[in-house]
């Protein structure tokens, strides 16, 4: 491949647990998401882009490091049982630090989720605001030395926002509030239930339109730089809590959701520890509300990325910028009797993540606009894709746990892609499992540590109703699937494995 005439700006934009039908791109007659669906006419749509993880920070420290969970260590949410790492460390492989070596001017706003800072620590406002969304800082003697430092993305490398830990939708933060006083707004909210409101003052009072400002803004710095710029915005939503604007709530107030093909799926042979998560007995409306506002919120998260993409055009910069929109993970609203939130299962609904990519249009042979690829890709291969493009070798994008989207981008045949792909998931909040997901064409193996075993034929089988792990006639299929995740186990060195093969008895 010809190297480019010189690196593009990127822009990468992050949702947070978001589900794909939610995106008019994937088919979902339920979205209303007219920009994205645009940004997808003009790039590539990845049909088998899956999270690392399904929780929060794992699944962003891998796209900050190039690392599955096992690897870099945060492997649930920080501060939180089974979380090993705590703040994100620095080091040159940091995507941040590579973009800087690439002489890049990296920025990056909104919800970050991988660390606190020292000065979090030290900030009682900071600690009663967010102790709901934060673990057990207040009830647990955390050693001094995570104390001491900062895994803030300004002292890793960033310009832009530090908003420490969690955030629970970001309300809180100081810059937000000040955002509002200088602008003499307030945030005017009708509550309609737990972490779902109705935002009665405006939508230039949300945290989402402050966050697309200071988007502009860091890439507006980006260029007067006069070096290749790189902009990261991480929205909270559309994960709760769900605050929408009027106009973007009346697009579903009044509709009629149906269920999920699963909603009353016969859970027998399922894996006991789903329970965890599940509201047993809850009727279809208590999940289709919830599902009404996440719907409405990602129509307006589509709406403040319209603002951005129309920066990018008045600005000249549009057609030469990588654009990139994704999703941390995905969303149960209800799925498979009454699953809530994402972790502790594989379901394709959290698992299977939106991935659409805008290429630059100097990169010839590029693949036609609106083009559905089907490789299989994780997040640690954004990771890698990006250090690629701004003009690093692919050998030094490659060096970690993922490949480079570049030459699929490029319009490169690629005859050795991977044929399948890995999450990892370590349980949430006090409920600790170890799992691995691998999927090989169309069948699906899960590993549940202490439960049983999933296997589904994703062809025949879409809604994921049927586990062939508990029927004798696919105990050949099983093997075959138990055998292609230890190989892919042994050769990233992931530590489970011993555990995996000694409960199997392989």
């Amino acid at each position: 491949m010809p190297a480019p005439a010189s690196p593009p700006n990127i822009v990468f934009i992050l949702a947070d647990q978001l589900r794909k039908q939610a995106v008019g791109a994937y088919g979902g007659d339920l979205a209303h998401t007219p920009n994205l669906d645009a940004l997808s006419a003009e790039g590539c749509v990845f049909d088998h882009a899956y999270t690392t993880c399904a929780v929060c920070t794992p699944a962003r420290a891998s796209l900050q490091t190039g690392y599955y969970p096992f690897r870099h260590g945060m492997q649930t949410n920080l501060f939180m049982n089974g979380c090993m790492v705590h703040e994100l460390a620095d080091s040159p492989g940091l995507l941040s630090r590579r973009l800087e070596a690439s002489g890049y001017h990296p920025a990056l706003t909104g919800k970050w989720h991988l660390g606190f800072g020292r000065e979090a620590f030290e900030d009682p406002v900071y600690m009663e605001n967010f102790r709901a969304f934060d673990g057990h800082l207040e009830d647990i003697e955390y050693p001094a030395y995570y104390r001491a430092g900062s895994g803030m993305p300004t002292k890793l490398g960033y310009h832009g926002d530090d908003f420490p830990g969690h955030g629970g939708g970001g309300h809180a933060y100081p810059q937000y509030q000040e955002y509002l006083k200088r602008n003499g707004l307030e945030h005017d909210l009708r509550v309609d239930g737990p972490g779902m409101g109705e935002v009665l003052s405006g939508e230039d009072s949300t945290m989402d339109y402050f966050l697309t400002s200071r988007a502009i803004e860091l890439s507006e710095a980006g260029r007067q730089s006069g070096r290749p710029w790189f902009t990261m915005l991480n929205y909270w939503g559309p994960h709760e809590p769900e605050y929408v604007p009027t106009r973007f709530l009346d697009l579903y107030r009044d509709r009629a959701l149906p269920p999920w093909p699963s909603f009353e799926a016969d859970l027998a042979a399922k894996p006991r520890f789903h329970d965890a998560t599940r509201d047993p007995g809850q009727p279809w409306s208590h999940f289709e509300q919830r599902l009404r506002y996440s719907l409405a919120y990602m129509a307006f998260l589509d709406d403040q990325i319209g603002r951005v993409i129309h920066h990018l055009k008045d600005t000249g910069e549009y057609d030469e910028t990588l654009i990139i929109f994704a999703s941390d993970h995905g969303d149960s609203m209800g799925i498979h009797g009454g699953l809530n939130n994402k972790a502790i299962f594989m379901y394709e609904d959290t698992v299977s993540v939106p991935l659409m990519i805008k290429p630059p249009k100097s990169w010839s042979g590029q693949p036609a606009g609106g083009m559905h690829l089907d490789p299989f890709v994780n997040l640690t291969d954004l990771y890698a894709t990006i250090v690629e493009a701004s003009g690093q070798p692919r050998a030094v994008a490659e060096e970690r746990h993922g490949r480079s989207l570049v030459p699929v981008l490029w319009g490169e045949e690629v005859s050795d892609w991977p044929d399948c792909v890995v999450t990892e998931g370590s349980g949430i909040a006090g409920l600790l499992v170890s799992q691995r997901m691998l999927r090989h064409g169309d069948i699906k193996y899960v590993f549940n540590a202490g439960d049983r075993e999933e296997l589904y034929d994703l062809a025949q089988d879409p809604h994921e109703l049927r586990n062939l792990a508990a029927e004798p006639g696919h105990a050949d299929l099983l093997g075959q699937m138990r055998g292609r995740l230890d190989v892919w186990m042994e050769e990233r060195g992931d530590f489970l494995r011993s555990g995996f093969r000694n409960i199997l008895g392989l």
